[in-house]
């Protein structure tokens, strides 16, 4: 009896360390990289899982951006 309870323990401790190492490989996986992605300012893709930097679209178009007009004043009427 003592033998077999020996296995269950050994098989419990087993299956709770594949579950932590499942974890483990997970996080550096998956969330340690979106995490230094996002840090640093850029776009964490999941689909792809790469980091990816935004471009404004000018850069791609060739346009230059136009200044904005400034908001007309709340001046009050007489």
């Amino acid at each position: 009896m003592f033998r077999i309870f020996s296995r269950v323990q050994l098989a419990y401790l087993a299956v709770f360390l594949l579950i932590c190492a499942g974890l483990y490989v997970y996080e550096a996986m998956y969330v340690w990289p979106a995490q230094r992605c996002e840090a640093d300012g850029a776009w964490w893709n999941a689909r792809d899982r790469e980091c990816d930097t935004p471009i404004q679209i000018w850069r791609i178009t060739g346009k230059a951006p136009r200044a904005r007009a400034a908001p007309p004043s709340a001046a009050p009427r007489p």
